[in-house]
C-alpha cells in the first residue's frame, strides 16, 4: 500500500514538473498590447491601464523612435480606449469626460489628439524659432574662423608689406 502511494505521489510530482507553470503559460499583457498594435497600427483589444503602462515601458526603441505606438498607447490610456477600468479605477466604460455614456473609439481618440496638437511628430509641429542655426554651432564657426585668420595672417601681412613697400630712410651715421 505504501509503495503504491509513493509511486502515485512520484508520478504526480513528475507530471507537475514536466507541465508548464501557469505563470509561464501565456504572454505578458504588455506583449499582447504590442502584438495588437504591430498587427495593424492601432490598439483594437481591451487592456487594463496597467497593461498599457507596461507596454509603454517595454516598447522597443525602434518602435518608440520611428512609429506612433507611444502616442497610440497614451491615447488609449487618456481616452479610455480599450480599457477595462472606469474613470475612478473601477469597472465600467471610461470616456474622455469621465462619464459612462459611450466609450471613445481609437479613431475618435486620434482625432482629438490631432486637434490638441496639430501635426504632432511631423516637421510642421516644430516651432519656427527652433529652425535657426544652434548657438553652439555659431560659436564653433566663429572659433574656426578666428583660427583660420590667425593662421593665414602672417603670409598676408608679408605680402602686403612687399606690395606696398614704403621707402625707408637711410640710416644716419653718428657724428
Amino acid at each position: 500500500m505504501q509503495r503504491l502511494l509513493i509511486a502515485a505521489l512520484a508520478a504526480a510530482v513528475c507530471l507537475l514538473a514536466a507541465s508548464p507553470s501557469v505563470a509561464h503559460a501565456g504572454k505578458p499583457c504588455y506583449d499582447r498590447v504590442l502584438d495588437d498594435w504591430t498587427a495593424d497600427g492601432q490598439i483594437d483589444g481591451t487592456y487594463s491601464k496597467h497593461c498599457l503602462r507596461q507596454a509603454i515601458k517595454h516598447t522597443p526603441e525602434d518602435l518608440r523612435d520611428y512609429s506612433s505606438i507611444i502616442d497610440d498607447i497614451n491615447a488609449a490610456l487618456l481616452g479610455g480606449v480599450g480599457t477595462r477600468n472606469g474613470p475612478n479605477g473601477g469597472p465600467g466604460n471610461a470616456t474622455s469626460n469621465g462619464t459612462n455614456q459611450r466609450p471613445m473609439g481609437a479613431t475618435e481618440a486620434k482625432r482629438r489628439a490631432e486637434r490638441a496638437v496639430p501635426h504632432a511628430g511631423t516637421p510642421g509641429s516644430i516651432p519656427d524659432s527652433s529652425r535657426s542655426v544652434p548657438l553652439p554651432l555659431l560659436i564653433l564657426a566663429a572659433i574656426a574662423l578666428a583660427a583660420l585668420l590667425a593662421a593665414a595672417s602672417p603670409p598676408l601681412i608679408q605680402r602686403a608689406r612687399t606690395r606696398f613697400a614704403r621707402p625707408r630712410p637711410a640710416p644716419q651715421a653718428d657724428r
